[in-house]
């Protein structure tokens, strides 16, 4: 009986471990698919990331985000360059 109580205490330290660990995680663009390789793009909507607010981002050779710029706004981050580079405009 002792035996049973102390692996459901461990399991539920685990447990708690497990949850406190995950808010730390940070979530970013870098790394996720992206369209169109080398090239430039807007979005949002990352859940966990910058508010939902805009970002731009450059696309890299194998169709994922390689570098990032969060926006301190939301729906205002626009090509400019002829699509060669972005901007967060208010």
């Amino acid at each position: 009986m002792k035996f049973t109580s102390l692996t459901a205490m461990i399991s539920a330290a685990a447990m708690v471990g497990v949850a406190v660990a995950s808010e730390d995680l940070i979530i970013t663009p870098k790394g996720l698919p992206c369209g169109k390789s080398n090239a430039v793009g807007c979005s949002s909507g990352i859940k966990g990331f910058n508010g939902g607010k805009d970002f731009g981002y450059f696309c890299g050779p194998r169709h994922t985000i390689i570098s990032y710029t969060a926006c301190s706004c939301s729906h205002c981050c626009k090509l400019t360059a002829g699509g060669s580079d972005f901007s967060c405009g208010s």
